[in-house]
């Protein structure tokens, strides 16, 4: 049996959390972006959004974020067009919990890919040679590769080459 202060206490976190999920979170479009009606390609074209587009991110579903633009249009673009502002860091719990609903964290945004690199930060990126040279340590050994092979009774076989 569940007891009384314990139900409350279940009842107040559920209730934050759906608080929390309601948060709407700023962001900026990175690039121009058909507003869709709804959340797949083939939705009806709403409009045509330019590249810095100040928007207000309502929830997610897929690859696709329901967006309010700053002059009231509201639709679906691709996720990978928006990108998150930062969180401000203003202390306020209910806001941090709802960052946790929206994203698995306490921070603003979830990123997939190279979400938010322009072309110049990419030109510009540099390889970090001490984790590379850590990658070295995970590369597999003849001897290891020969030991395993045999544990599991594997032999070698020649497959010809696929052409797509």
């Amino acid at each position: 049996m569940i007891r009384p202060a314990f139900r409350q206490l279940i009842l107040a976190l559920g209730s934050m959390l759906l608080a929390g999920s309601a948060l709407a979170t700023p962001g900026t479009l990175i690039r121009a972006a058909e507003l869709k009606a709804d959340a797949f390609v083939d939705a009806a074209n709403l409009g045509n959004l330019t590249a810095d587009t100040p928007l207000t991110v309502l929830e997610g579903k897929g690859g696709w974020s329901k967006i309010r633009t700053a002059d009231g249009k509201t639709g679906w673009v691709r996720l990978l067009n928006v990108r998150i502002a930062a969180a401000s860091g203003d202390g306020n719990a209910l806001a941090t919990l709802g960052n946790v609903v929206r994203t698995g964290t306490t921070q603003g945004a979830a990123t997939t890919g190279v979400k938010g690199l322009s072309k110049e930060d990419l030109a510009k990126a540099q390889p970090n040679l001490r984790e590379v040279a850590k990658l070295d340590g995970f590369r597999a050994r003849p001897a290891d590769v020969s030991r395993f092979a045999t544990s599991r009774k594997l032999t070698a076989r020649e497959i010809a080459e696929l052409n797509p």
